[in-house]
């Protein structure tokens, strides 16, 4: 390092000495050193760093101004950097988080999320800086990508008070208000020590001319460098260079790209020729793949940039060669015409295809930029291809914005003759549209994908879209494809009156026949997946388990790991589905395969199958700690985290709580998946009302498509035993009957809904067929115990317990009347009474929380009947006398039928009557309300009188039956009429509710 690098910077070097050597002593901070290219900011950080190397480890990284960059490209460098001067033993000795190694390219796990890695680079450099006082220095930050900056960010706000200084310098001229990394670097500035430099009077100029080349200018001469340079270091070297070889000084007027070419052009050609090569590379660039893409013998190439190594214009590295400035680069680079720089970028894509061992110098997503420049140079098909594979490689590294980037690329480049490749790259494309919030757009390419695969005829293809795109949006149109696409596969019509989800099922079919035939492997594998996600509810797990099996053989056959852990995961959700105990040893070969790959993601994946079997069998707090887990380990992972959200619901379902639905639950798997979480909540809630109309509006929606089906199977037979719906448990009843020895599993297994047995039983009860249920319950007990599911057991014995019609004795059972799912606990006198579901039970557990207390019979009715308020409120008479009249017989008579069926103990035909008088009040309201409120047809004061004082007296029947010692005690304490009450007397109970 030469005294000339400081000419004419005293102050500034002096400030930055004075940072560094606060640093060494006390703590560090930031500062930003500033100016135009060329003024001097890497050589005065560069000295200031030289003079203290023995007390301080200096990492330098520089930005590189081209999208082929990778996030974080600055703190790559700064880590390699510290890891080599520290030593192996050392660096390990620092502890570094897994994060590092993935971010260093050891692991082969997903990419850190922002915060993750943000964190575990800071903690890195503060346990470095115990070490060694630390001098960070980031060069040409106005290149740099934004990740980098914000990690900057990061790592100053938490390190201030260590012996860690950030230098970093940037182009402050070209940060203006329409810069991409303003509002960044203006965060960083609010937070920095600025450095400014301005460019050299003419006694730094001179100096510096003479230390260029050895003698110095006239005072004119300098005076007219001076002025056509502005004192620009750079520029000033670079001139005083020319100079020297006999050019007049004028020769830079032409501006700081002219003086440079003009430099150039001094170069002998073989290393001007060399250097043109080398730029196409980048700022960092391969001898072995400039031999390779160019043909030149490898010794003459490096001999040649050896020797441009000494005109300053790049420097060697271990492996390696460097433009020392990227206006170097950009200048040699823009001597060539667009096709002869394309032809080069497809030259050094040709060299990588030809030599595999090379692509290890460079990042497949670089490779892709070289050919997308090379344009027409390159073969489309190996472009396609390599463009595709970045995009691929950004998806499974969760950078969907980078994967759009490349996928839209890859269709752009696709010729006419590439429709089935162009085809699926849309579908691809919009898939990482839609994931980046731009849903309409996606919509689009979608369609573009669709109506294409349609006009070219082939319904292997037209398959492949129709299965791509969304499949609850635009059903009529996407059943019309698929049709065609099964027509196309079969030669044939399907049969007729399929369901959407019964043809997508008979298409795949055709399909996976079509692809076995061909041999192809790809349109096996994706008819395989499809299928399985096609393939959900009862009766599907021994199919599915066919195509896992089969997908596991193939991944065998082609090595893809990320395939063999897909598979091995799904297959214990298929044994468990079929009651198999095997599934633990699945599920333990799975979580040694996830621990293997050594990555979070599959770390991650393992967590969350663990939390599903720990809250399964009943170990809830071990499930919590696992879901944290997956969660810290899949943070930023979108597609998983939803899952992680809903496995979330499903604990605090299991735990007897009543989970919200928020609008995260409808961010990715849309409405009806929201509304079915909800309709359950509701139940638990005792918002039966609010479940029906739920329900409703699911079964109204064009059906359920993907894994849902079991987890709406519970939900209709959850709301049928809470409702007495006779109707809707005989529906349900009859889809599971034929499957009594599975388990319910939906949402790709997160979602363990207990044995089919079990809810035949609960359906069995409204169906009031005892004996049916109480052997439904007794073999879901049993398969329970086989699966070790000890909340599903304690469910199914509660079932069973309600079957019997002596309580059973339970001396220290205390005094409880408290609800527990579909099921009632109710124990006093030292015996337990179980019983299902009734509004009546819900009646009695208001009046029992508010003893002595007198509750209207309308505020006791379900707030979803609509007609609570109009009890409390009144009548209303804009209907004539003769309608009133005739409105109210009918109204009554459905009273007295309701009486009737309730006292004989037909809850079904009560209910069915009840559902008719509704019916009637919501069609009256319709024709006769104002503004939206809802008015009263009848007297509803009267009814809610009846309604509630028939549901607690059938109610008191059923358990007197089975308990009477508390019949006799409600019978005593409660009273109904227009308003209820318990009032226990004295020796009142201290109940548990």
């Amino acid at each position: 390092m030469t005294d000339s690098l400081l000419i004419g910077r005293d102050h500034p070097a002096s400030a930055l000495r004075a940072a560094v050597d606060r640093t060494a002593a006390s703590h560090g901070g930031l500062v930003l050193v500033v100016g135009e290219a060329g003024i001097g900011k890497t050589a005065l950080v560069t000295a200031a760093a030289a003079g203290r190397r023995d007390e301080l480890l200096v990492a330098f990284a520089t930005s590189w101004e081209s999208e082929a960059v990778p996030d974080n490209w600055l703190w790559l460098q700064v880590l390699r950097s510290i890891r080599g001067q520290f030593g192996e033993d050392a660096w390990r000795s620092l502890r570094p988080a897994p994060a590092i190694d993935v971010f260093l390219g050891e692991g082969d796990g997903a990419r850190p999320v922002d915060f993750e890695l943000h964190d575990a680079v800071t903690q890195l450099l503060i346990s470095a800086s115990r070490l060694r006082p630390l001098l960070i220095v980031l060069d040409d930050l106005h290149f740099s990508d934004a990740a980098s900056l914000e990690l900057l960010k990061f790592a100053c706000q938490h390190t201030f008070f260590e012996r860690i200084l950030f230098v970093g310098t940037y182009r402050d001229s070209e940060i203006d208000p329409g810069h991409r990394l303003r509002g960044r670097m203006l965060q960083l500035v609010s937070k920095a020590a600025m450095v400014g430099l301005d460019g050299l009077g003419d006694d730094g100029v001179a100096a510096l001319v003479e230390a260029t080349v050895g003698a110095a200018p006239d005072p004119d001469t300098v005076a007219e460098i001076t002025r056509r340079t502005g004192g620009n270091p750079f520029f000033v070297e670079q001139t005083a260079l020319l100079w020297a070889s006999g050019q007049p000084v004028d020769a830079t007027s032409a501006g700081m790209r002219d003086a440079l070419r003009r430099r150039i052009d001094q170069l002998p050609e073989p290393i001007l020729r060399m250097l043109v090569l080398a730029s196409v590379g980048g700022r960092e660039f391969h001898a072995r793949i400039m031999s390779q893409a160019s043909g030149i013998d490898l010794q003459r190439i490096e001999g040649a940039l050896d020797t441009a190594v000494q005109t300053r214009l790049v420097r060697r590295e271990r492996d390696r060669y460097v433009f020392v400035h990227d206006l170097v680069r950009e200048t040699l680079y823009n001597t060539m015409e667009p096709d002869e720089a394309a032809h080069h970028h497809g030259c050094v894509v040709r060299a990588l295809v030809a030599d595999e061992s090379l692509q290890k110098h460079m990042l497949i997503t670089e490779i892709a930029h070289h050919a997308w420049l090379a344009g027409d140079d390159l073969d489309p098909e190996i472009a396609v291809d390599l463009i595709a594979r970045a995009g691929a490689k950004a998806n499974a590294c969760m950078s969907i914005g980078g994967a759009e980037k490349f996928f839209r690329r890859a269709v752009e480049r696709c010729t006419p003759a590439m429709a089935r490749k162009r085809i699926v790259l849309r579908i691809q494309l919009a898939d990482a549209v839609w994931w980046l919030r731009r849903e309409d757009e996606a919509r689009g390419v979608y369609a573009l994908a669709l109506q294409e695969a349609e006009d070219l005829g082939d319904p292997m293809l037209l398959t492949r879209a129709a299965m791509g795109a969304p499949q609850a949006e635009r059903l009529p149109e996407l059943m019309r494809l698929k049709t065609l696409a099964y027509e196309g596969l079969a030669g044939g019509p399907p049969e007729p009156g399929l369901d959407h989800e019964a043809l997508t099922r008979q298409l795949l079919y055709r399909f996976m026949i079509a692809a076995r035939e061909s041999g192809d492997e790809e349109d096996i594998s994706f008819g395989l997946w499809a299928s399985h996600a096609a393939n959900w509810g009862p009766g599907t797990a021994a199919q599915r388990q066919e195509i896992v099996e089969e997908l596991a053989e193939i991944t065998r056959r082609t090595g893809d790991e990320e395939m063999r852990l897909l598979s091995s995961s799904l297959r214990w959700v298929v044994l468990l589905e079929q009651g198999d105990p095997a599934f633990l040893a699945q599920l333990a070969e799975f979580r040694a395969l996830a621990d293997a790959a050594e990555t979070d993601h599959w770390r991650g994946g393992s967590s969350v199958d663990q939390a599903i079997i720990d809250m399964f069998q009943g170990r809830f707090d071990a499930a919590q700690a696992r879901i944290d887990e997956a969660a810290a380990l899949m943070d930023g992972e979108r597609p998983h985290l939803d899952l992680v959200d809903h496995l979330r619901w499903e604990l605090q379902l299991a735990r007897g709580e009543a989970p919200d639905v928020s609008d995260v639950h409808r961010s990715h798997f849309g409405g009806q998946y929201a509304d079915l979480l909800s309709g359950i909540s509701a139940l638990r809630r005792g918002e039966i009302g609010r479940a029906r109309g739920l329900r409703d509006r699911l079964a109204a929606a064009d059906g359920q498509y993907g894994s849902w089906e079991s987890l709406m199977l519970r939900f209709e037979a959850e709301l049928a035993a809470a409702d007495g719906d006779a109707d809707l448990a005989r529906g349900v009843y009859d889809r599971l009957a034929p499957y009594p020895d599975e388990w319910l599993v939906a949402m790709w297994g997160t979602s363990i809904a207990g044995p089919v047995s079990y809810w035949l039983g609960v359906l069995a009860v409204v169906l009031d067929e005892p004996e049916r249920a109480a052997a439904h319950f007794k073999t879901a007990a049993a398969q329970a115990d086989l699966l070790d599911a000890a909340p599903w057991s304690a469910l199914a014995r509660a079932g069973l317990a309600c079957r019997a019609a002596p309580a059973a004795p339970a001396p220290d059972a205390g005094s409880v009347f408290r609800r527990e799912g579909a099921t009632w606990t109710l124990a006093y006198a030292g015996s337990v009474l179980h019983l299902p579901h009734a509004k009546g039970l819900a009646d009695l557990r208001e009046l029992l929380s508010h003893p002595n207390e007198e509750i209207a019979a309308a505020d006791l009715l379900d707030p979803s009947e609509a007609v609570s308020a109009d009890a409390r409120l009144g009548g209303d008479d804009l209907l004539d006398p003769e309608a009133r009249a005739r409105f109210r017989e009918h109204l009554e008579t459905l009273d007295e039928q309701i009486d009737t069926a309730a006292a004989i103990g037909d809850d079904a035909r009560a209910a069915a009557l009840d559902a008719e008088r509704q019916a009637l009040i919501e069609h009256l309201k319709a024709a006769t309300g104002l503004g939206g409120r809802s008015r009263r047809l009848g007297d509803n004061h009267e009814r809610a009188r009846k309604t509630v004082t028939n549901r607690i007296r059938n109610t008191l029947k059923k358990i007197e039956d089975g308990h009477p010692a508390l019949g006799e005690h409600l019978r005593a304490a409660v009273t109904t009429g227009s308003s209820c009450a318990y009032r226990p007397g004295p020796d009142a109970p201290e109940w548990t509710l």
